[in-house]
Parts: structure tokens; sequence; C-alpha cells
């Protein structure tokens, strides 16, 4: 593609950001995208099909932006809890930007309706966690985690650093939680974690 192209592409990519965070994706139309972008919609549609398309390029830009620092704090060897607490803070603060919030809502209100939900999933967070799996499968056959199935291990440590955020994730608040209950909240989350998934046995554990 041409230098030319390409930041026509990407202008059009920051308008179309702009105008889903102010309007959501329902009420934001191709026309005021193409307007934002110093445009025409004949324009717009040569570069993308849909709005749906424009929105997962959107999404997805939105999405590696702020979390590939966070996934990049992932490095084998060193010490396991210092290395997911700073994982688990990048994380948090990543997804709990108003930005991805309002991105996020909008997927899940329109992936039941469409394919959006699949092809964001497969796309973003999939790949994502695809990282801290097999991060955490080497983890694994270094002795430092027990033996489980890396995918589900992954979602597990992803639910518990989430899980003080359900309702934030729900209701919208307006104001991010502070720095300190995020570093509070990772901690807590990994210091769970790490006490399900000890490579010494537990009682009663079920094998996974």
């Amino acid at each position: 593609m041409r230098v030319k192209s390409e930041r026509r592409r990407q202008a059009i990519v920051a308008a179309a950001a702009e105008v889903f965070l102010e309007r959501g994706y329902e009420i934001a139309s191709m026309a005021e995208i193409a307007e934002r972008s110093g445009g025409s919609k004949a324009t717009l549609y040569s570069y993308f099909s849909s709005k749906e398309a424009l929105f997962l390029v959107v999404m997805k830009q939105q999405a590696e932006e702020y979390m590939v620092e966070a996934f990049g704090r992932l490095s084998p060897g060193g010490d396991l809890a210092a290395t997911l607490q700073k994982f688990g803070e990048h994380y948090l603060n990543a997804i709990l930007l108003p930005e991805l919030l309002i991105m996020r809502s909008i997927v899940m209100g329109e992936g039941p309706r469409s394919g959006m939900g699949r092809v964001f999933f497969d796309s973003g967070p999939a790949q994502g966690w695809g990282q801290l799996a097999q991060f955490l499968e080497g983890e694994m056959a270094a002795g430092r985690l027990r033996p489980a199935k890396p995918w589900r291990a992954a979602l597990h440590l992803i639910n518990l650093l989430e899980a003080d955020f359900l309702e934030f994730f729900m209701t919208g608040f307006e104001q991010k939680p502070a720095a300190e209950q995020i570093v509070e909240s990772a901690r807590e989350a990994v210091r769970m974690y790490l006490h399900g998934y000890s490579p010494a046995p537990l009682p009663c554990a079920a094998d996974v």
C-alpha cells in the first residue's frame, strides 16, 4: 500500500474511533466518520466494506495499543509472583481505560446480533490470552506451577484480576479506580492464583 493510502486509512480509523467513543456503535454513521476524516463516503467504503468492518479495525487497534505492554511483561525465568504482579497491574490499567470500556460494552451489546463478538475475540483477547497461556505452560514445565491446561489456567488468572471490577465493567463508573486499588487488587489476585496453582499438592484439589 502506498504511503499516501496508508495515511488516509489511518485518518479514517482515527476519525472512526472518535465517533464510536462519542456516539456508540448503533448511532455512529459512516457519513459522520467520512466527514471527520476529511473525505467522502465513497472513499471510506473503498477502504472498509461496512461499519462493522471499520469498528473491528478500531477495536483491534485500541486493544493492541494498550495491551501489548501488559503481555510484554511476561518474561519467563524470573520471579513469578513479581512478573504476574506487573502483568496484572498493566492489564487492569489498560482494560479500565474509558476507551476500552466503551469498546468492550459495544462488543458485548452487538456481539449476540452479529459475528462481531467472535471476530473481535479471535483477533483480540484470544491472542493476548494465548500469550499468557504459553507463558504459564513454560512455568508449569519449569515446576513453578502445578501441571494444568494452560488455556484454562490463563482464564483463571484473567478472571481473578477482573473480579474486583465486575460492577465497574457493567455500570461504567465515570471515575477510574485509584492506582492503589488496582495494585492491591492485582496483588490479591496473584496471591490467590499462586495458592491455587502451587506445585505442591493441595488437599482435595481436582486434577485438571
